[in-house]
């Protein structure tokens, strides 16, 4: 009978933490990679790597490769909203792969206009409440915030773009990529690691 509290808390953490995670359509920030084509082949969903030219219109199993596994970022093509859109996810360069961030890019005839930006935001506005303005590369940008880690945010450059991120993951790849930047500024390789 003791161990039915620590369980039941055990069980309750694991399911708040993923009701809070930020989510698009079926992605949700957390998801491992493993879940992503999971999702996609249930789904149909033509995902790949991204910068891979894919014609398909649903999932194709030889996009799934080497180079595939090891992407930072991986997406499809969609319409949504009637306007041809990218969802890419960002993937965490680390083992377990996880998704922490999702960028929905609006960019087909139409998605540029003041009519479609401004009923975006209507949409949103009525599911997350009123957003926070923000400045987000020296542009107007509207942010909600769905949690202690999670957020949403609609950037209004010529075309808009949504972005679902786990703020805690993001930081975390961020400082990765910065120490990478650093040490090759710094002019240190791999190839040096071996050395020490």
């Amino acid at each position: 009978m003791k161990f039915v509290p620590i369980l039941t808390i055990a069980i309750l953490l694991i399911v708040t933490s993923l009701s809070f995670a930020a989510q698009f359509d079926i992605w949700q920030t957390g998801m491992t990679l493993s879940d992503v084509v999971d999702m996609s082949r249930q789904n149909n969903i033509p995902i790949r790597q991204s910068g891979v030219i894919n014609s398909s219109k649903g999932f194709n199993e030889a996009l799934v490769n080497e180079r595939f596994w090891k992407a930072s970022k991986v997406g499809y093509v969609a319409n949504l909203l009637g306007v041809n859109s990218t969802v890419e996810l960002q993937i965490i360069p680390e083992w377990p792969s996880r998704v922490y961030e999702i960028q929905v890019k609006f960019s087909g005839t139409g998605a540029a206009s003041q009519q479609f930006k401004g009923e975006l935001l209507d949409m949103l506005k009525k599911k997350y409440g009123s957003p926070q303005m923000i400045t987000l590369y020296l542009h107007k940008a509207y942010r909600w915030n769905l949690g202690e880690n999670d957020e949403v945010i609609l950037s209004m450059l010529s075309f808009p773009t949504l972005y679902y991120s786990d703020v805690q993951m993001k930081k975390y790849v961020e400082k990765i990529r910065g120490y990478k930047e650093q040490n090759l500024r710094n002019g240190y390789t791999r190839k040096d690691s071996g050395k020490f």
